[in-house]
C-alpha cells in the first residue's frame, strides 16, 4: 500500500506537468504563427498594391505629364491620361487613384484625379510620406502607416512615371481604406487560432481519447474558410493579370509596346553593368510612306499598313522580342540564334523590301548594330549606331523610288 501512493501521485503530476507543457508549447507556436502570417499577409497585400500603382504607371506617358499644366484640362493627352486612370478606378479593388508631380518647393500637388464624385483639384497639395519621396526617387514604395486628409484614413502605394528618357515625370498613387487593409490584416487571426485550437484538440484528444467527431466538423469549417480565400485570392490574381498584359502590349498590333521596351533595355543594362551580357543586337525598323498612306487613304488604312509591316518583322525573327516604341517604329532585341544568324535574317529582309520597292507592298527601313563590350557601357549606344544606319538604310530605299 504504502508503495502504490507515491507512484499514483507521480503519474498525475506527470499529466498535469504533459499538459502545461502542451497548452505552453501551443500558446507559443500560434503567436508565432500569428506573427509570421501577419507578416506574410502584409508582404502580399502591400505587394499587391504596389502591382496596381505599377501597372497604372506602366500606361501613362511620361513625356505627356511632365509638363502637364492646368491648361491642359481637357486636352486630348490629359483626356487619355485620365482615361487610364479611370479604368483603373472602376475595374480595380481600390479606393482612390490619382497622379501628382513634385514641385520645385518640395511639395507634391496633383495633376490627375479621376473620381466621379469628389476629386482633387489640379495644384492641390497631397501629404508627404517616406513612400511617396521614395517614389520621386524613381523607387516604387507603399506606406508603412496610414495617412490621413479630407477624403479619410488610407494606406498608399506610389509608383514612378518615367519620361522616355527614363527621368521621374510623376508618380501615380492609389490608395487603399485604412480599415480594409487592418481588417485583411487581422481577418487571419481568427484562421490561425482555429488552427492553433484544433492542434490543442488533437492534442488533448489523444490524450483522453476523445472528441473525435468535434474535430472532424472544425476540419471541414476550416477547410471550407481555406477554399472560399484561395478562390478570392485567383479571382484578384486574373484581375491584376489581364491588367499587367495590357499594360505591355501594343493593343493595334499585339507585340511589346513602349513600356515593356523600357523595362526590357533598364534589364539589359543591368546585365551590362554586372558584366553579365558578352553579345546581343538591336535592330531599328521604320515603316516608309505611312504619313502619305494617312492623309491619302486615312488612318484606318494607315492601320492596316503598320500591322503588315509588323506582321513582316515577326515573321522574319521569330526568336526575338519585338517592341513597337512609337506610330511607326519597332526595335528588335537579337539574343541566341538570331543574333547568330543576323546578318543572314538582315540581309534577306532587305532583299525582300528591295523587291517589293515598287509593288505597293510594305516598306521598311532598317538598321542593325551590335555590342561592343569595348566600348559600350550600355544600350543606348548600340542603339544610336543602329538608329543611324536606320536612316541611311531610308535614304537608299528612297532613291532606288
Amino acid at each position: 500500500m504504502s508503495s502504490s501512493k507515491p507512484r499514483f501521485s507521480l503519474s498525475k503530476r506527470s499529466f498535469v506537468i504533459a499538459i502545461a507543457l502542451l497548452l505552453t508549447l501551443h500558446i507559443i507556436m500560434g503567436v508565432s504563427l500569428m506573427i509570421m502570417s501577419k507578416n506574410a499577409l502584409r508582404e502580399q497585400i502591400e505587394q499587391r498594391m504596389l502591382d496596381v500603382a505599377n501597372t497604372a504607371a506602366y500606361q501613362l506617358d511620361g513625356d505627356d505629364m511632365k509638363n502637364m499644366t492646368a491648361y491642359d484640362i481637357g486636352s486630348e493627352k490629359y483626356k487619355k491620361a485620365l482615361s487610364v486612370l479611370r479604368s483603373f478606378q472602376q475595374n480595380i479593388r481600390l479606393d482612390y487613384i490619382y497622379a501628382v508631380r513634385a514641385e520645385n518647393d518640395g511639395t507634391f500637388r496633383y495633376t490627375i484625379d479621376p473620381d466621379l464624385d469628389d476629386p482633387g483639384d489640379f495644384g492641390d497639395v497631397i501629404e508627404t510620406t517616406d513612400a511617396l519621396l521614395n517614389a520621386a526617387r524613381g523607387n516604387a514604395d507603399v506606406d508603412k502607416q496610414p495617412t490621413t486628409d479630407k477624403w479619410g484614413t488610407f494606406y498608399s502605394a506610389y509608383s514612378p512615371i518615367f519620361t522616355s528618357d527614363g527621368k521621374v515625370a510623376g508618380i501615380v498613387g492609389v490608395d487603399f481604406n485604412a480599415e480594409w487593409f487592418d481588417s485583411e490584416l487581422n481577418s487571419h487571426k481568427a484562421l490561425v487560432i482555429i488552427v492553433t485550437m484544433m492542434i490543442l484538440t488533437i492534442g488533448i484528444s489523444l490524450v483522453f481519447l476523445t472528441h473525435t467527431t468535434a474535430l472532424e466538423g472544425e476540419n471541414v469549417k476550416y477547410r471550407r474558410e481555406l477554399e472560399e480565400t484561395l478562390e478570392r485570392e485567383q479571382v484578384q490574381e486574373q484581375e491584376l493579370g489581364s491588367a499587367i498584359h495590357l499594360a505591355y502590349t501594343d493593343p493595334m498590333t499585339g507585340v511589346k509596346n513602349k513600356h515593356a521596351y523600357m523595362e526590357a533595355v533598364k534589364e539589359l543594362d543591368r546585365r551590362i553593368s554586372a558584366g553579365e551580357v558578352s553579345e546581343f543586337g538591336i535592330i531599328v525598323f521604320d515603316l516608309n510612306g505611312l504619313k502619305i498612306i494617312n492623309d491619302t487613304f486615312g488612318h484606318q488604312e494607315g492601320d492596316r499598313y503598320i500591322k503588315k509591316g509588323c506582321a513582316l518583322i515577326c515573321e522574319k525573327f521569330c526568336h526575338s522580342p519585338v517592341f513597337r516604341i512609337g506610330g511607326d517604329e519597332f526595335v528588335a532585341l537579337l539574343e541566341g540564334n538570331d543574333y547568330n544568324e543576323r546578318d543572314e535574317l538582315l540581309g534577306s529582309f532587305d532583299r525582300q523590301i528591295e523587291k517589293d520597292l515598287h509593288t505597293g507592298k510594305v516598306i521598311v527601313s532598317t538598321g542593325l548594330d551590335i555590342f561592343d563590350p569595348a566600348r559600350d557601357k550600355d544600350h543606348l549606344s548600340v542603339f544610336k549606331r543602329a538608329d543611324r544606319k536606320m536612316y541611311e538604310r531610308k535614304k537608299f530605299l528612297k532613291s532606288e523610288k
